[in-house]
């Protein structure tokens, strides 16, 4: 391989200082991988990797966008959690928080 490649050059360097080499194509995942636990659509990391289907993208990284589903549940729900005068949480919905703002 030619030795002014860019996978050559991690090689080395990966040798040179003792650290184990996976190849260029983990930080194509890395990067993958950071967008969608951030939060950033699918669509969008899909065009980011230069996949020419979203399926593509959705099949590869199925199991990050059940977490990131997970975490969209658990954000809604801190979200609509309403603080009693005392500051501990209660179990009423949004509506009857609509009413008691309104009423403020």
């Amino acid at each position: 391989m030619n030795n002014n490649t860019p996978y050559f050059w991690l090689n080395e360097f990966c040798e040179k200082h003792g650290l184990p080499f996976y190849g260029l194509h983990t930080f194509r995942h890395l990067f993958a991988s950071m967008l969608v636990n951030e939060g950033v659509d699918i669509v969008t990391v899909s065009g980011a990797l230069g996949h020419s289907t979203v399926s593509t993208t959705s099949n590869i990284y199925c199991h990050l966008l059940e977490n990131s589903q997970a975490k969209v549940s658990e954000a809604i729900t801190n979200v609509l959690k309403i603080r009693s005068n005392d500051g501990s949480a209660s179990d009423s919905n949004a509506a009857e928080t609509a009413d008691k703002n309104e009423a403020s």
